[in-house]
């Protein structure tokens, strides 16, 4: 019995009319008017106009391949590396240390970031750093916030 029925909801679903076949737009019969050809600028029989031509293509052989470099040595100033200055504030083998240490140091104010680092002695290390600082007084204010805290700091320059 319970075939039988099963049997009939298929093929009722299967027999069904399509809910979606009065909807659809009949394409053939649609079509009223032709299409109208593009208006082109310009009048028939001219000349196409001509694509305009750079000079840069001209200049950039003859030049050398060398650069200019003044002699007042301004040019070894900028290519000297850039050092960054980090007040490292605790080095922890527990990377819970470390964290505790970084919400310490959020709750005063003061945004400090943990990198992971090899030591020779300890293995893996959690180090919490203070910086980078492009000022030498900005280092300092901070420096003197953290000793009154009680939280030692040592100066770190990193390239």
């Amino acid at each position: 019995m319970l075939g039988a029925v099963f049997a009939a909801g298929v093929a009722w679903y299967l027999t069904r009319a399509n809910p979606f076949a009065g909807h659809e737009p009949d394409t053939a019969s649609g079509v009223t008017e032709p299409l109208k050809p593009r208006v082109l600028p310009g009048k028939p029989g001219d000349k196409p106009l001509e694509k305009p031509e750079f000079d840069f293509y001209k200049i950039l052989p003859k030049g050398d391949g060398t650069v200019d470099i003044p002699a007042d040595g301004k040019a070894a100033e900028a290519a000297k590396p850039i050092e960054k200055l980090y007040l490292q504030v605790g080095a922890f083998e527990d990377p819970t240390e470390a964290d505790n240490l970084k919400a310490r140091l959020a709750l005063m104010g003061v945004e400090a970031s943990v990198q992971r680092g090899e030591s020779a002695t300890a293995g893996t290390v959690q180090r919490v750093r203070v910086g980078p600082f492009t000022r030498l007084d900005d280092l300092n204010r901070i420096r003197a916030e953290l000793a009154r805290a009680g939280i030692e700091s040592n100066l770190v320059r990193v390239k």
